[in-house]
């Protein structure tokens, strides 16, 4: 590996992080892009070379090389990179100035460089309003045939980035197109307005990593964009111990109701907290997504005030939920019709999606728990749209009440859709008043589970899995199926 110091290579680093502005004398700072676009130009597998930003420099794009084997590493989060106004393009991408455009080139993705390093440094995109900022085209985010992102990477595979702050982006902060074995740690990304996604990632996408981040975006924080980029699925990807205030923790979807659908695979999140406004998990745009398109989403020990944690829009495989915390908050969500009701749920129709129909296969809560303050009507699951859940899973559920509040009406809230199995392995009834109101176990082929008697709800007979002790809706006693013959319990 080569290193070369920005400061031995003449670049001026006169640049106030802030505001653009010489740091000396407060009048123009110094453009050190070509410079460093000269000397970084150099790098290939033979010969890498990593840039040590050691000040803060003024950009007008530092486009490097396409293929990769290069990196960037600075001295702390004081020095880095400013946007300067009218640039219209991405602050660091990999390949010529408009290697970005198209956005979205579709199929097929070519073949994938590899070795980026980002570590130790922050990028200031200068959003401004569309006219004073990077993009000088009106609109903030770029025009039509690009927007415009702090850090842009395409075609490659194994990138590192620690420690790097965006901040003030035009449009995502970084964005992802055919990449693989990514790891991202420890960065900050920070930037209001529709748009500003944090890590967002096109398809085909995999093995992905990303640790001990904090997200204040006015999108989504991560997003899984299938059909996105060049398209393809996305496989593998683990995020934990990050920090979320954002529209969404993470967007996932696989098809946008054209031909082209894809695949996620492999998602795990774990040991996260934060407020998100519009859903943590924004699952789908609406129909038309294969079969257990989602096919594998696990969350585990989160902590998070959020409407709902899943809105979801798309079909799925297995969504697991162990040890998440909801704390039902419809402060800042925006609504989006057609909504049956504006309730907040563990699991629900999305608030920006809410016409979605979709088909999920398992849907599991461990150890889960809503956590309310004041009387906000939150149910388990809110289900619309003639969807369909084969399996529902309660193992470990209850509700944490704020003193004096008021009962839920019921676990489930079915206006139109079915579940084929409830299974009630425990479920902590205090403060839930029933399973669900007397007008819609129709919407339930079976009830089943150890926890069914504990629960002390009733349940109508003819909806009861055999060997199930439970008690009964029509008598009011302890009862057995067997046979499908209703018995007493114990006999």
């Amino acid at each position: 590996m080569n290193y070369i110091w920005a400061s031995k290579i003449g670049c001026a680093l006169d640049c106030d992080l802030r505001n653009g502005r010489n740091k000396y004398t407060r009048g123009a700072a110094t453009d050190d892009a070509p410079r460093i676009n000269a000397v970084m130009a150099a790098a290939t597998a033979d010969n890498p070379i990593t840039l040590i930003i050691d000040g803060s420099a003024l950009i007008s794009g530092l486009f490097l090389p396409a293929g990769g084997h290069w990196g960037i590493a600075g001295l702390g989060c004081g020095m880095g990179f400013f946007i300067s106004t009218g640039t219209n393009n991405d602050g660091i991408h990999n390949g010529p100035p408009g290697a970005g455009v198209p956005q979205e080139p579709g199929p097929p993705a070519p073949l994938r460089g590899r070795n980026v390093s980002l570590k130790n440094f922050t990028v200031n995109g200068n959003q401004g309003g569309g006219f004073d900022g990077n993009s000088t085209s009106g609109t903030i985010q770029g025009n039509q045939y690009r927007w415009l992102f702090g850090i842009n990477l395409m075609n490659l595979d194994n990138i590192d980035i620690q420690n790097v702050v965006v901040v003030n982006a035009p449009a995502y902060h970084i964005r992802f197109n055919n990449v693989g074995n990514v790891a991202v740690s420890g960065c900050v990304f920070k930037s209001s307005g529709l748009s500003t996604d944090g890590l967002h990632f096109d398809g085909p996408s995999n093995d992905i990593t990303i640790t001990g981040c904090h997200f204040e975006t006015g999108d989504d924080s991560i997003a899984l964009n299938c059909p996105e980029g060049y398209s393809g699925n996305i496989s593998r990807v683990n995020v934990t111990n990050c920090t979320f205030n954002s529209l969404s923790l993470m967007r996932l979807y696989t098809s946008s109701g054209g031909p082209a659908r894809f695949t996620i695979d492999d998602v795990t999140v774990s040991n996260c907290k934060g407020n998100v406004w519009e859903g943590a998990f924004l699952i789908g745009l609406g129909n038309g997504s294969n079969l257990n398109s989602i096919a594998s989403l696990a969350i585990s020990d989160c902590v998070l005030q959020a409407p709902t944690i899943l809105a979801l829009a798309e079909n799925f495989g297995d969504i697991t939920l162990k040890n998440v915390t909801l704390q039902p908050s419809p402060s800042l969500t925006t609504w989006v019709a057609p909504q049956a009701n504006n309730i907040c749920a563990f699991a629900r129709p999305s608030p920006l999606y809410g016409g979605g129909m979709y088909v999920g296969s398992i849907l599991s809560f461990e150890n889960c728990v809503i956590e309310r303050f004041r009387n906000i009507d939150a149910p388990a699951l809110i289900l619309e749209n003639d969807s369909l859940i084969e399996n529902l899973i309660f193992n470990g559920f209850g509700l944490k009440n704020e003193a004096g509040s008021s009962p839920i009406p019921g676990l489930l809230n079915i206006g139109s859709g079915f579940i084929r199995e409830l299974l009630l392995e425990s479920v902590n009834s205090s403060g839930i008043t029933a399973p669900i109101s007397p007008g819609e176990f129709s919407s339930i082929a079976a009830v089943s589970g150890a926890g069914v008697l504990a629960s002390g709800w009733k349940f109508p007979d003819e909806i009861m899995a055999n060997g199930v002790p439970y008690l009964s809706l029509s008598s009011g006693l302890q009862s057995i199926k067997q046979a499908g013959m209703v018995h007493p319990y114990p006999g």
